[in-house]
C-alpha cells in the first residue's frame, strides 16, 4: 500500500529526519511507529491488514468515523484514512495521528 502523512511530525519520525523540537514520543513507541507502518506499506490493501491480529484493525466511531486504527502497542495506536487511487487502483494510507488510547 502507499503510505502518505498528513501530520509532518510523524512523517520526519518515519523517515529518521531530526525534529526540532523535544520529542513527543519515547524510543520504543517510534521504533514500534516504524514498524507498524512498515507493516501497512508491506500489505496488498486492508484485507490483509486484517490478518494481522496483532494490529487489531478497525474502523472508528462517532467523531473519529471515516478514520481507522492498527495498535502501536497496549497504549498507542496509529489512525488513519484510506483513500482509493481510481486510476491505479492502489489503496493509500493517509496517516493522520499516533494517539493514546485511552485518553
Amino acid at each position: 500500500m502507499t503510505i502518505k502523512f498528513s501530520n509532518a511530525y510523524l512523517e520526519n519520525l518515519y523517515v529518521s529526519k531530526p525534529v526540532k523540537s523535544k520529542p513527543v514520543y519515547s524510543k520504543e513507541v517510534i521504533l514500534q511507529f516504524k514498524k507498524t507502518v512498515l507493516k501497512i506499506e508491506q500489505a496488498e490493501n486492508s484485507h490483509q491488514l486484517r490478518q494481522f491480529r496483532s494490529l487489531n484493525f478497525e474502523a472508528l466511531k462517532g467523531d473519529k468515523k471515516g478514520l481507522y486504527s492498527v495498535r502501536v502497542n497496549k497504549q498507542y495506536r496509529l489512525e488513519f484514512r484510506l483513500e482509493n487511487d481510481q486510476i491505479t487502483l492502489v489503496e493509500i494510507v493517509l496517516i493522520e495521528e499516533l494517539s493514546k488510547h485511552y485518553e
